[in-house]
């Protein structure tokens, strides 16, 4: 890679924001995670004091994985997709949009 096509990457306005994008979501995936253990603990409490976990936290901690996986993608350049806010908490674009172009991975 010569430094003219260095330069031209780094100038990119494209690139930079999604880079912005990208902190906003590691601060969102880190928020979110606290949320997750928040569950898992009061899932924690209803399985020892009923015998079986909640069914609404359960169905709210599946939609939250969802919602992890989601960042992680667009975190990691799996997918271009932008998580909610910027799109609906539950959207099919988003399993469309997560593929794997082979001539880009050597």
């Amino acid at each position: 890679m010569d430094n003219e096509q260095i330069k031209q990457n780094m100038s990119d306005k494209n690139q930079w924001t999604r880079i912005l994008y990208m902190v906003l979501f590691a601060i969102i995936l880190y928020l979110s995670m606290m949320v997750v253990w928040l569950v898992v603990l009061v899932q924690l409490l209803f399985a020892l004091i009923t015998g079986k976990p909640h069914h609404d936290i359960a169905d709210f901690a599946a939609d939250l994985s969802q919602y992890v996986y989601r960042i992680v993608a667009f975190l990691t350049y799996t997918s271009e997709y932008r998580p909610f806010p910027f799109s609906d908490w539950k959207s099919d674009g988003f399993l469309r949009d997560v593929t794997r172009n082979d001539s880009d991975v050597n």
